[in-house]
């Protein structure tokens, strides 16, 4: 018996999962931990209490082991950038990808020849999340701290940085970042001098599958005593970024299959084996390794919105109960929309001045029409972006994670509004078995990604009511009239 450890670094909490090889869970921690807005549009977190996190994390989960682990593979959330010193010490906040204070930068690269040129490059619309674009704001806005940066790095490659002494940064996080050439594999030099900075400034750039031997100074960082649990074949594998290992997770990498990810945010993807770049710029193009491409959209739409709903309007209701009071109104809760743009919206509309709100209200409203159309203003936006993948190529199923797939109404409803079966894995925790399955490559237990699909384990198929499905493609296209009908206002 051998153990393969998956450590999703998200945006709301660090999880640590301890997976056999053939996928079931021996062991699980996480830690959570509050995003910080200390003004307007800014979105940032505490580097030191991720780190903490992913340590503890790690540290529980390994000391409650019985067999030796193989390998432990990270993945981390996309698009953040933090300054450190040489030591390795933050000096700044992690600017995260809900942060909105570089929309100026952004916005003076969309639709110019120079942007066009970046996307077909680097593949990343550009959107005040990307990093150039904050690298661009920082340059303008605190050109102190970039000259005493010593680097400008992701928080995974401070994680690992911390656990190793290298710092590195993978392809797939590279890939998102809009300064990394797709095809050349390196660091794109018009996109380094637009954001004003060296390559020197960044982690040299490493495939997702780079390995580190445990070290003894790491086993004495996280307490490790027992030499049956961490061996001298342990390795760390660096991975890739949490959304292409959910395309992985969930089984997504076979044609035909797309991945829908809805946490703090959301996401849907499918994979390629070759970059594939919209000509409209409304998806992104983004590395899992060299051999896999997953191409996709990012949403700001996800669980965040239902989350503000509760804490908001229904301060004394858990979610069970919302999405239970949800269930009392009648598809498309009599006539009610909802635009769930409370952050300004990335995919497919990349628009950052995008705003919410409910459409059609009258008294005849109730509470349950009030949470029904927040729950299906998220999946008509998630749909829209479905669509897009589908004019490409024919889409039959939909792998759903994050911590919507935890519940049974909000998954049904997705199916309803695509039209397309919706398959539960027997994990919801698609980032840290991605990761995991990352390990597995690594050290050459897997060959091939898609032979591994075949045997992925389905928990539960949520087939499409066909008759709701035919109701919410009317309500879908009043749904787009309402947005390019508010967007001037």
């Amino acid at each position: 018996m051998e153990y393969w450890i998956g450590v999703d670094i998200g945006t709301t909490n660090t999880k640590v999962v301890t997976f056999t090889e053939g996928g079931d869970v021996k062991g699980h921690h996480s830690v959570g931990y509050e995003m910080i807005h200390p003004q307007p549009d800014y979105s940032e977190l505490d580097a030191e209490v991720i780190y903490q996190a992913v340590h503890a994390s790690l540290q529980t989960v390994l000391h409650a082991l019985d067999a030796p682990v193989r390998t432990i593979t990270f993945c981390s959330a996309m698009h953040s950038v933090l300054a450190v010193d040489e030591a390795g010490q933050p000096l700044s906040n992690l600017i995260i990808w809900a942060d909105n204070r570089a929309t100026e930068e952004a916005e003076s690269l969309i639709g110019t020849p120079l942007g066009k040129e970046l996307f077909q490059a680097c593949g990343t619309p550009l959107h005040p999340m990307v990093p150039l674009c904050k690298l661009m704001w920082l340059q303008k806005y605190e050109p102190e701290l970039v000259h005493k940066a010593y680097k400008f790095v992701g928080i995974k490659e401070l994680i690992w940085y911390r656990l190793t002494g290298e710092w590195v940064v993978d392809y797939s996080i590279a890939s998102a970042t809009a300064m990394f050439d797709l095809r050349e594999l390196k660091w794109n030099e018009q996109a380094l001098k637009i954001a004003g900075i060296p390559a020197e400034k960044l982690s040299a750039t490493v495939s997702p599958y780079h390995s580190f031997p445990v070290s003894d100074s790491l086993k004495q960082q996280l307490q490790i005593t027992s030499h049956a649990v961490v061996t001298e074949q342990t390795k760390l594998i660096i991975g890739a970024s949490d959304g292409c290992v959910a395309n992985l997770g969930t089984g997504a990498v076979v044609p035909g299959r797309v991945a829908v990810t809805i946490g703090t945010s959301g996401a849907v993807r499918v994979s390629a084996r070759q970059p594939l770049l919209d000509e409209h710029m409304r998806t992104f193009c983004y590395l899992l390794d060299t051999e896999t491409y997953i191409i996709g959209g990012g949403t700001n739409s996800g669980g965040v919105i239902f989350q503000w709903l509760g804490e908001t309007l229904f301060p004394d209701k858990s979610e069970e109960e919302l999405s239970t009071l949800a269930a009392e109104s009648p598809t498309g809760a009599n006539d009610l929309l909802f635009l769930p743009y409370l952050l300004g919206e990335r995919a497919p509309i990349w628009n950052v001045h995008a705003k919410g709100g409910f459409h059609g209200l009258t008294l005849q409203h109730t509470a349950s029409h009030l949470v029904r159309a927040v729950l299906e203003g998220i999946c008509l936006h998630t749909y829209s972006i479905v669509k897009i993948l589908e004019d490409r190529e024919q889409i039959t199923e939909i792998y759903a994670s994050g911590g919507f797939a935890k519940s049974p109404f909000w998954v049904q409803m997705l199916a309803d509004i695509c039209g397309k079966p919706v398959c539960l894995p027997e994990t919801v925790e698609a980032g840290a078995w991605g990761s995991a399955l990352m390990g597995m490559k690594a050290e050459q237990v897997i060959e091939d990604y898609q032979e591994r699909m075949n045997s992925l384990k389905i928990r539960k198929t949520f087939n499409p009511d066909l008759n709701h499905t035919a109701q919410y493609q009317r309500i879908f296209e009043r749904f787009m009239k309402l947005y390019e009908a508010t967007k001037s206002i």
